[in-house]
Order: C-alpha cells, then sequence, then structure tokens
C-alpha cells in the first residue's frame, strides 16, 4: 500500500475504533434499560424486525456496491465529470428504491400472523412494523452521499457524524424508556434520528465537494452503464446468499422456536455485534484502499497484502470467538441479567463459530469485489440461500435454536467459505487455491486448540461475578494471543502487521 492509501486508512480505523466504544457502551446501556422497561417479548420483536427489513434491502440490488466500485478509477483520475455522472445515477436509482422498499415492507403486513405466532399477544404490532419500514426505507433518500465518501476512503467523516447522533439518540431513548415506557415513542425517535442523521452527512459531503452539485452534469456514456448493470446483474444474486444467512435466522428462530427465544439470543447478538463492530470498522475502513490496490500494483503485492489480511481476520475473529465461547455465558448470567438469559453452551459454541466463520471471508470477499469479479459463480449465491433456509428448518425443527444456528455454519462452511476464495485466487491473483485452503485448515486447528487451552486455563477461577469474569476474561485474552504469536510470529505477515501498530501508535501520539 502506498503511504496515503494507509494514512487514510489509519484515520478511518482509529476514528472508527474510538467510536465503536460509544456503540458498544450506549448499545449496552439502552438495551438494559430497554429489557427492564419493556421484556424479552419487545427484543425479540426489534430482532425479528429487523432481519425482516434487511430481507428488504434486497431492493437495493447490489448497485452500491457496483457503482463504489466504478468509483475507484475516476477518483483515482480526479476525474470530476464521471464522478458527478455516476453520483447523479445513485440519486436517481435510490430515490426510486425509497418507494420500492417502502411499498414492498408494506405488502409484507398482512402475512405477519404467519411468521408471528402470538402476534395479538403484542399490542400495536403492526404500528410497530409499519415504523421499522419507513426507518429502512427513508435511509434511501440521503445515503448515498455515503457511497462518495467510502470509495474515497474518507468513512471517517460519516462515522464521526454517525457516532455523534447514535449518542444523542441513546440518551433521549433511555429518557424514554425510563418516564414512559413507550415503545412506539421509543421508534419515532429512532426514525427522526436516521432522517436527520443522513441529511447532515449528504450536506457535508455538498460543501466539501460542490462540484457534485452542479447542473451541467453529462449522462455517462452507454459502454459505462452497460458495465455497472453487467455487475449489479451478478450482484443481485450474490446478494440473495449474503441477505439468506445473515438475516433469516430470526425469522426461522420465530416461526419454529419462538418470539422470545429471539430475544434472548439477541441479547447474544448485542453482545457479539458490539465486539465484531470494532473489527468491521477497521477492516470495512480497508475496502477502498484494497480497491486501490488491486486497481494500481502487481499480483506479487496484491498477493502479500492478501495473507497479511488474512492473518489480521485470523487473528482478531479467532481471539473474538474465543472470548465469546468462554466469557459472554458468565457475562450475561453472573455480570448483567441473570442466568434465566444464558443460552446452551452448544448454542454459544455455534454462535462463536459463525463469528469466526463470517470474519474469516473478509479477505476473499472484498479481494472478489474490488477486482470486479461479480459474474464468476452466478448461482452460488442461490444454492446457498436455498441451502441455509432448507437446512435450518430441517435442524431447527428437531434442535431448536442450535439447530437453526448450526444450517447457517454448514452453509456457510460449504458454500462462501471455499468458493469466494478459490475465485479470487484463480481468477484474481493467480495462484493456486489449494495454498489458501491449506493455511485456512492450520489455522482453524490453531484456533480449536488455542480454544480448548483457554478454557483450561480459566477453569482454576473460582470466583463469580464481575472479578471473576474480568479475571477469566484476562486470561482467555492472554492465552489466545499468546498461543497465535507463538505460532506465526517468525512470518512476512506478522512482520508487516507489527509495523502498522507501531505506525498508528506515532499517529496516536501526534493527535
Amino acid at each position: 500500500m502506498s503511504g496515503s492509501r494507509v494514512q487514510k486508512s489509519m484515520y478511518n480505523m482509529i476514528t472508527g475504533v474510538i467510536g465503536q466504544c460509544i456503540v458498544l457502551i450506549t448499545g449496552f446501556v439502552v438495551r438494559t434499560v430497554f429489557i427492564y422497561s419493556l421484556g424479552s417479548t419487545y427484543l425479540g420483536v426489534s430482532g425479528l424486525f429487523g432481519n425482516i427489513l434487511n430481507i428488504l434491502s434486497f431492493a437495493e440490488l447490489g448497485i452500491g456496491q457496483a457503482i463504489i466500485f466504478s468509483l475507484y478509477k475516476p477518483i483515482a483520475e480526479q476525474d470530476e465529470n464521471k464522478i458527478a455522472g455516476l453520483m447523479e445515477l445513485y440519486k436517481k436509482v435510490y430515490h426510486i428504491l425509497f418507494w420500492v422498499v417502502l411499498i414492498l415492507g408494506l405488502l409484507i403486513l398482512p402475512i405477519l400472523p404467519f411468521i408471528i405466532t402470538d402476534i395479538d399477544a403484542i399490542p400495536h404490532i403492526r404500528i410497530i412494523y409499519i415504523m421499522y419500514v419507513f426507518n429502512s426505507a427513508s435511509s434511501y433518500l440521503f445515503i448515498y452521499k455515503n457511497a462518495f465518501l467510502t470509495a474515497n476512503q474518507q468513512n471517517y467523516i460519516s462515522t464521526l457524524i454517525s457516532y455523534f447522533f447514535l449518542f444523542g439518540t441513546a440518551i433521549v431513548q433511555i429518557a424514554c424508556l425510563v418516564f414512559f415506557k413507550n415503545y412506539l415513542l421509543y421508534l419515532g425517535i429512532q426514525i427522526f434520528s436516521t432522517i436527520l442523521n443522513n441529511i447532515v452527512v449528504a450536506r457535508k459531503v455538498d460543501k466539501m465537494y460542490p462540484f457534485l452539485k452542479r447542473k451541467d452534469i453529462v449522462g455517462l456514456p452507454d459502454e459505462e452503464l452497460n458495465t455497472i448493470k453487467k455487475n449489479v446483474k451478478a450482484l443481485i444474486i450474490y446478494k440473495i446468499g449474503t441477505l439468506s444467512l445473515n438475516s433469516t435466522d430470526n425469522i426461522i428462530i420465530s416461526k419454529f422456536v419462538g418470539i422470545v427465544t429471539v430475544g434472548l439470543y439477541s441479547n447474544y447478538t448485542l453482545l457479539t455485534t458490539a465486539v465484531t463492530g470494532f473489527l468491521s470498522t477497521v477492516f470495512n475502513n480497508l475496502t477502498a484502499s484494497i480497491g486501490n490496490l488491486n486497481a494500481s500494483e502487481n499480483k506479487e503485492r496484491q498477493y502479500f497484502m492478501f495473507k497479511v489480511i488474512n492473518l489480521a481476520t485470523f487473528w482478531l475473529y479467532g481471539v473474538v470467538a474465543i472470548c465469546i465461547y468462554n466469557l459472554i455465558d458468565i457475562f450475561i448470567g453472573e455480570c448483567w441479567i441473570g442466568n434465566e438469559y444464558v443460552l446452551t453452551k452448544t448454542s454459544t459454541f455455534i454462535i462463536a463459530f459463525n463469528v469466526y466463520i463470517a470474519g474469516m471471508l473478509f479477505a476473499p470477499f472484498n479481494y472478489r469485489q474490488t477486482m470486479g469479479l461479480f459474474v464468476e459463480g452466478k448461482m452460488r449465491p442461490i444454492i446457498s440461500a436455498i441451502e441455509n433456509i432448507v437446512v435450518s428448518i430441517i435442524l431447527g425443527k428437531y434442535f431448536g435454536l442450535a439447530g437453526v444456528l448450526w444450517g447457517t455454519a454448514i452453509t456457510r462452511l460449504t458454500t462462501n467459505a471455499w468458493f469466494d476464495p478459490y475465485i479470487v485466487c484463480k481468477k484474481g491473483l493467480g495462484i493456486s487455491p489449494i495454498r489458501y485452503f491449506t493455511d485456512y485448515l492450520i489455522k482453524l486447528l490453531v484456533l480449536f486448540i488455542t480454544g480448548m487451552i483457554c478454557s483450561w486455563g480459566i477453569n482454576f477461577i473460582s470466583i463469580n461475578g464481575m472479578i471473576g469474569w474480568g479475571l477469566k476474561a484476562c486470561i482467555t485474552f492472554a492465552l489466545a494471543n499468546l498461543s497465535f504469536a507463538s505460532v506465526y510470529y517468525r512470518t512476512e505477515e506478522f512482520r508487516y502487521l507489527f509495523n502498522i501498530l507501531k505506525n498508528i501508535k506515532q499517529v496516536l501520539k501526534r493527535k
């Protein structure tokens, strides 16, 4: 990576990680107040409707990804005319998507009783759902301006603004829950914050880049439009698989296990998402840098950085997965809301394993996206979507929550975990995929051995409560990192990552 790419990535990472602390703290506090004010049932409703709206985001059709990919080159060449043309196209399409998502969301309203078996026991459930739909649809009116910041490696701008609104919204929502215990008012505050946040980001982008507001924008040539259409068609199918893996579990759990279980599971997803949010912030801010790298560097450099990012994802998501398995049950049961909210150890294991599998997909997925490998393997996402739904339903009927989660894990391993790396290695990097898969299996072995060592280590701590949990957390974190370091400290990838950490430290000192 060039100095500028690394520097921009650092700014994005540092800003994102600091902001994620706000997300973790505010999310935890709001969830705690939510549980004691409204109960687990509304937690289940929140998780279920969140999944439904994620599925409705299918209407976006991958247009954002395709246009962001199209922006990399004109931004590098400072071609303002092409940038403005792409953004104008983006604007028109997303204004249409507002109405598409709104209408599709409302069409689902009559089938809610099929999804929620005890729907009449939840007051104002249909109004709540409509508010969720409007909140999701309204984001499409202004969010397209974020695409330019993303492609230009300036995520930190929108990140800072969004975290400001997040903190302010959390304070108002907590007050709403404490004094009124009104879920409708709680959602109304969220809708207002979403709209205002996107408006502020849009105006900030317009002020920084006035050429985006030009009236004499020349339309994109047919060749450019055809390329975008081709990529979008491929991304439509790809998105089906992604949505199936990430946004159907709560729906299946609600139907075959119960809405209360959705609420219990959502406590775990709150904590895991909060922690992995730190990692997502770090890695997502690398996407534009990866795009720039793949557009300007040779294959050898691309492959080296692929290995670097792959080691980073293994290390961080591996440590997180081990910590989730060993610590999350103890935290929920002894330190937070009580043992009645704790899931089975089998479910916890699958949650941790899913976090790891999903994290390890970052390098292959982003290399595939930034290399423009959209068309290859078009039918794989369809197979992934069908497999996940079928397997999760079958296993869910017999094994409950654990079965649904196993369905997602099995699907990831048998589709995404091998196909994206295969395409990237074969079509993008020009290397043998066997090299990647051998390394993947070795890393998986290291992960399981390390996990067993950490589980053995914390058994010596007999202290309960927050102090005991803190000691177990320190032991787990230390043993996991020491174990990984002992295996990989001599590799070139490790030395590269170590140097980046030293540079980040220097940047922080200058700040």
